[in-house]
């Protein structure tokens, strides 16, 4: 018996041989492994799709600009304007594929990569990815609500095709810890967020990217604040005891170029050229009666020389008559071919110190900080200084009258600023109240589906709800009105 073990082991052994020989045979030596990925070309491909992809988009372009009143649709985007849910899909769809799709799957798999343990573990580069992680999950529940959060975005790794949906006040509060926790690593970085020139975002500046997490993680308190200010308030506090953006340098924002290269075009561009809208009522007449100077820059004028908006909303007899008339398109600021995308910027964060200050929440100063966020958003556009100089002269760059009144200030200003960043602007405006939308009259403009009210939030795409029914169907049964446009969102209680 010994003599048949002996004699098998060098047959063993050569088969065993073979099937290594055999393996790495068939193994392609440039195939892409975990073992021989670069994260940091995954990173750099999801952050240009943090830039790009999506902003102009059916969401961005379509809903959010119109929701927001900056543009009014004239073709068959017209029925998003007039409140009218979308049926067929495609708007509410474009979101939620770009965020999950093009970005979210760069990410998560970045940070399987470099997270604690991982072989090619790297802390820094495992922050900067959950920064844009936490952006995406921002953008995608501030514009549904309940989504796939502590399982979405993992399809790839995973193979969970169908995730489950996690409620608005559940999320909120793990993303301020996973900024915290960025935060924190960032703090410990030499300069440098270790990414081998494939950061397109801040070129590798750690102290640009703890700026932006600490921003962040202030808009997503600050968000909070009205519903929740046992949670927010020691965040708040946090925030302002690091740094913040401060300067447009310190702006998230993709600069695009005016030339012959069509890849290089802002998407927006191309939005324009495809809708064709024309700018709001409700923009130009802030811009015209507070004679500010960005008017020549978001708008151009009609053939008599004059700036004139579109009323949103109205209805179709109304519409047919003044579409027929001549109103002002956008600017090359908002859609020429260089026009930039902005995600976050200085100006905003200076906004929401001035509210900070404002409401006793943290800081001092409400009006320092009001006219800061004013003269960022300007320089950010390119206002001449001159021209600089005499709208903050003007009365509407002092905060005046009761603590309301003030609020109202420095809601309207940063609307005007936010532009082209129209979903902060549509979510801002949800968890505000400012500016002002007053209720459609069902007269000479339309109620759509909302009553007249502004919408809430944005209906779940078809292609999810057909391809992960039952999960979508669960959150929707917890909502007290159903997947409607006017089911308010955790956060949205002042209106």
């Amino acid at each position: 018996m010994k003599k048949y073990i002996f004699l098998l082991i060098p047959v063993l052994l050569f088969f065993t041989g073979c099937d290594k020989r055999f393996e790495d045979l068939n193994t392609n030596p440039n195939g892409i492994t975990e073992k021989n990925v670069d994260p940091a070309y995954l990173f750099a491909t999801g952050a240009r799709n943090c830039l790009r992809s999506g902003a102009a988009g059916g969401y961005g372009y379509k809903i959010a600009s119109q929701m927001a009143h900056y543009y009014v649709g004239v073709n068959n985007d017209h029925i998003i304007d007039q409140f009218f849910q979308d049926l067929s899909g495609s708007s509410y769809e474009s979101l939620y594929d770009s965020e999950y799709q093009s970005k979210l799957k760069y990410y998560i798999e970045v940070m399987k990569l470099t997270g604690p343990g991982a072989e090619k573990e790297n802390p820094l580069q495992y922050a900067v990815s959950d920064i844009l992680a936490v952006l995406s999950y921002a953008r995608l529940t501030d514009a549904y609500g309940s989504i796939p959060y502590f399982e979405g975005g993992f399809g790839n790794i995973t193979g969970e095709l169908s995730p489950k949906y996690d409620k608005q006040e559940v999320i909120y509060p793990d993303m301020l810890r996973r900024l915290g926790e960025d935060i924190e690593v960032l703090k410990q970085a030499d300069g440098t967020v270790d990414l081998h020139g494939q950061d397109p975002i801040y070129n590798n500046d750690s102290d640009k990217w703890l700026r932006l997490a600490n921003s962040l993680r202030f808009r997503l308190a600050m968000r909070m604040r009205h519903v929740d200010p046992t949670t927010a308030q020691p965040v708040i506090t946090e925030c302002l005891a690091n740094p913040l953006m401060e300067q447009n340098e310190h702006n998230l924002v993709q600069y695009n170029v005016d030339g012959d290269n069509s890849a290089l075009f802002s998407p927006w561009y191309n939005s324009f050229r495809f809708w064709n809208f024309r700018m709001s009522d409700k923009i130009i007449t802030q811009l015209v009666s507070t004679n500010d100077p960005r008017l020549y820059i978001y708008a151009k004028p009609t053939s008599d020389g004059t700036y004139k908006g579109m009323i949103n909303g109205l209805t179709d007899d109304e519409f047919g008559d003044a579409v027929q008339k001549e109103y002002s398109f956008p600017g090359e600021y908002l859609v020429g071919r260089g026009a930039p995308l902005y995600l976050m910027t200085a100006a905003e964060i200076a906004f929401l110190q001035a509210e900070c200050a404002l409401f006793g929440l943290g800081g001092s100063d409400a009006n320092g900080h009001y006219r800061r966020g004013i003269e960022l958003a300007l320089r950010r556009v390119g206002v001449p200084e001159d021209s600089i100089t005499t709208f903050m002269a003007s009365p509407i760059a002092t905060l005046s009258g009761t603590q309301e009144e003030q609020f109202e200030q420095i809601g309207t200003q940063l609307w005007v600023a936010f532009a082209p960043n129209f979903h902060e602007a549509f979510t801002y405006m949800r968890r505000t109240g400012y500016p002002v939308i007053p209720n459609r009259d069902g007269v000479i403009t339309s109620l759509g589906d909302t009553d007249g009210e502004l919408p809430s939030r944005i209906l779940y795409p078809l292609s999810e709800r057909l391809r992960n029914s039952a999960n979508v169907e669960d959150a929707i049964s917890q909502m007290p009105e159903g997947d409607v446009l006017t089911e308010r969102l955790w956060w949205d209680v002042r209106r």
